[in-house]
């Protein structure tokens, strides 16, 4: 078995590590899905003395394991058929949450179908998954059909300042029945939704009404780097539904990207959607291109 030296990240690796995080979300996924930007952003509330370990082969980086948020382990490879080096980074980031949690702990991963190395590597270690997301997209050569909206609703931009805490609680309504949503904080969900990111662009949210009520959202961003356009959250609250309203706004949606002289548009859904999501982007043209798994796993002491 090949000798490996391991040592944690330091701030002046932000270079090294993104481009390997890069290159293998390429290859999972066919784009980076994040920025340098946003790896900076993650380390600043990451502990890297505990938290990150990078692996050293003939001085050359060989792999990079994370810890994010104290429970979800994420292993880059070099070499993608490295299963052996996989196994010791996920062994150094498991051992450092049962020392660090003492009782053990619920670890969370996510992992792309294309990787059958991790795939095979998180199986080994007893992880499992009962939930697979698709990523579907479509790509424009004309403009796409105008939205139909319902009599009484109309769309509107987001207003900072101002739409905050009725989209998050209307993003939360729309989200209750997915079957998997995991309800959050005011302050979780403004983290998630990334509002004080970059790549944060409230003009691309946008928000169907009736009167004063937000019936439904599409909040979306732009990945300019890959010139894509990402539809982050689409949902209708319950009471909204069956009206058409999502197909409306997902047209809307493409029709502001198509306009920016953006023609591609991706989303990621539950694949066995109870709302039947997926039937709907098929719909409207969109089909899927990429998938992964959420895998989870109980560590006890």
């Amino acid at each position: 078995m090949k000798r490996y030296s391991v040592r944690p990240a330091t701030p002046n690796d932000l270079e090294a590590v993104y481009g390997l995080i890069a290159r293998q979300n390429i290859a999972d996924y066919g784009e980076a899905m994040m920025t340098m930007d946003d790896l900076r952003r993650s380390w600043e509330n990451i502990h890297f003395e505990t938290d990150t370990c990078m692996a050293y082969a003939e001085g050359k980086l060989a792999g990079y394991a994370e810890l994010i948020d104290g429970t979800s382990p994420f292993i880059y490879l070099e070499d993608r058929k490295n299963v052996d080096l996989g196994f010791q980074l996920l062994a150094i980031l498991e051992e450092e949450v049962l020392s660090r949690k003492k009782q053990g702990g619920s670890l969370t991963t996510r992992i792309s179908e294309k990787n059958k190395t991790l795939l095979e590597l998180f199986a080994s270690k007893g992880y499992k998954s009962n939930l697979s997301f698709l990523i579907m997209e479509l790509v424009m050569d004309e403009p796409p059909p105008a939205p139909r909206w319902p009599a009484g609703i109309h769309v509107r931009t987001f207003v900072l300042a101002q739409d905050e805490y009725a989209t998050y609680q209307a993003d939360e309504e729309a989200s209750i029945d997915k079957g998997y949503h995991e309800p959050l904080s005011f302050q979780d969900w403004v983290k998630r939704m990334g509002m004080a990111s970059e790549r944060f662009d409230p003009s691309l949210w946008f928000l169907a009404t009736e009167g004063d009520q937000i019936a439904g959202i599409a909040l979306n961003l732009l990945d300019r780097e890959t010139d894509t356009g990402w539809v982050d959250h689409l949902g209708v609250r319950p009471a909204w539904r069956n009206q058409g309203i999502a197909r409306a706004l997902l047209l809307y949606t493409f029709g502001e990207f198509f306009r920016r002289g953006v023609p591609r548009v991706k989303l990621s859904v539950h694949a066995n959607s109870l709302t039947r999501a997926p039937r709907l982007f098929e719909a409207v043209g969109m089909r899927a291109v990429q998938q992964y798994s959420i895998y989870k796993k109980v560590l006890h002491i």
